[in-house]
């Protein structure tokens, strides 16, 4: 089975230098931002990616939207991230999946590590992250006909080119 990543998104937004500016401005950018790139870690390396965030004032229920391959948690009235992480480690642990928890919240830490999770640090999963996107650059500069740049002649085929020259021309 899949191993799991739940991220607690309002502590890693807050610990990251990466959405300082944007955080205070627009937090829905930097909640995209952080989405994107959580997205982009799991589909690498294949794991279930959770993002939770508080639901802060907004009243009502738990909402869940899967963006980008992810799952986004925007918890329930009166329930915090931690709360929600807590449980749901509890829940999948159980289950014999392996289960890391990003979070810098030591009292959280604590008790996923209780519940039989691992923990991340938002500092080392930034690591983690930056180590990743570099894995992805040396792939894709491997690939036939890479050129280390992203132009569209390394990825077409022959005939394609000379087809889209022969337009060109006119």
């Amino acid at each position: 089975m899949k191993e799991y990543y739940l991220v607690d998104g309002y502590n890693v937004i807050n610990n990251w230098q990466d959405f300082a500016g944007t955080r205070d401005t627009d937090l829905e950018h930097a909640r995209d931002m952080l989405i994107d790139r959580v997205a982009e870690f799991s589909s690498f390396h294949g794991y279930n990616a959770v993002v939770v965030f508080d639901a802060m004032d907004a009243k009502g229920p738990e909402a869940t939207e899967h963006i980008r391959g992810c799952t986004v948690i925007y918890t329930a009235e009166q329930e915090t991230a931690d709360s929600w992480i807590e449980r749901e480690t509890y829940q999948i642990a159980r289950k014999g999946i392996k289960v890391f928890v990003v979070t810098s919240d030591k009292a959280e830490q604590d008790s996923v590590l209780g519940s039989g999770a691992l923990r991340i640090s938002a500092r080392e999963f930034r690591e983690i992250y930056y180590k990743t996107k570099k894995e992805i650059k040396e792939k894709i500069d491997k690939l036939p006909g890479s050129s280390g740049r992203r132009e569209l002649g390394g990825r077409i085929d022959g005939d394609v080119a000379s087809h889209l020259e022969r337009l060109r021309r006119g």
